[in-house]
């Protein structure tokens, strides 16, 4: 039997070459917006490269935050501009510090991309909300988290 996939995987894997190289660029300009590049981080973003089936070449590393915004223009693709945004927020909260130079580059990177303020606003109220959940979760079941709430709010 074979497996679903998910709208959100469907729209990533459906992604150019460039899409997908120019996507995992702005998460790793985002993951070293704040000075400090975390294990958890680059986690997030190879498991996603992974489910994108995209390859983590080394200029995604070398991307700056100004080289970013300029070539968000290249993604055309609303949903996957939209899961872009997602998956900023996603990842600016593995380290539960949400900064303020993660939200600006979020909202630069939005207004690139012609991205409603209040539609990423949503997003990341829907982002909130979903950790929230998985932390109330956690208290009602006993659950001892192993890997986070934010770890599985990305699934």
């Amino acid at each position: 039997m074979p497996v679903a996939r998910s709208p959100e995987d469907i729209c990533l894997q459906s992604a150019s070459p460039k899409e997908k190289s120019f996507f995992l660029a702005v998460l790793c300009a985002l993951a070293r917006i704040d000075g400090d590049f975390k294990a958890g981080e680059l986690r997030y973003i190879k498991e996603l490269a992974r489910r994108m089936k995209a390859e983590m070449s080394p200029q995604v590393f070398a991307c700056s935050p100004e080289d970013c915004c300029r070539l968000a223009a290249e993604i055309n693709n609303r949903r996957l501009a939209l899961e872009l945004i997602k998956n900023m927020f996603i990842l600016a909260y593995t380290d539960n510090d949400f900064t303020d130079s993660e939200g600006r580059f979020i909202c630069d990177i939005g207004d690139a991309l012609h991205i409603e303020p209040q539609k990423i606003s949503q997003i990341s109220s829907w982002i909130i909300d979903q950790i929230i959940w998985l932390e109330q979760k956690a208290l009602i079941f006993e659950d001892t988290p192993q890997k986070g709430a934010v770890d599985n709010a990305k699934r």
